[in-house]
């Protein structure tokens, strides 16, 4: 570096420095956001959550999906944070229709069951939640990596 100019030295320290900065900056949010003692200390974060609605009873599909929820939300919570989109169209129309609704709003008028399947009950070397036993209730507590089941009826 004893022979580059003064001008090329700078354009070296300014790039270091901007690929520091890409690399330390998200390394620390997902440091803040994922950390379990950010969300002690701080009581800031969110939980990862898999939703699963079944409505196999009238003929229709299972639909699951993750959804982030804030920390200390109930299942009542997810119900209004989850967002279903309009997916009964095609073409052009399915495209342009931003229509979405709340699971809340969704669910509102029809007999449905939540159940909450904690994610330290997973057994060992099983691919599911269910293996231990549920809670059911619109006011269970959510934690990180949670199950929750609605079954509509």
């Amino acid at each position: 570096m004893a022979n580059v100019s003064w001008g090329k030295k700078l354009l070296a320290i300014a790039v270091a420095c901007c690929a520091c900065a890409m690399i330390a900056v998200p390394a620390y949010a997902f440091y803040y956001v994922h950390s379990d003692e950010g969300v002690q200390v701080e009581s800031k974060g969110v939980y990862e959550v898999t939703c699963v609605l079944d409505e196999t009873a009238q003929g229709g599909a299972v639909r699951s999906e993750l959804v982030i929820v804030p920390e200390g939300s109930t299942v009542k919570d997810l119900l209004n944070e989850d967002v279903m989109s309009s997916e009964n169209q095609n073409g052009l129309e399915a495209i342009h229709n931003y229509d979405v609704t709340s699971l809340a709003d969704y669910l509102a008028g029809k007999q449905y069951t939540a159940t909450v399947y904690a994610a330290e009950t997973q057994k060992p070397g099983t691919q599911t939640t269910h293996d231990g036993q549920g809670t059911t209730g619109e006011d269970t507590q959510l934690n990180r990596f949670d199950n929750v089941v609605i079954k509509v009826a």
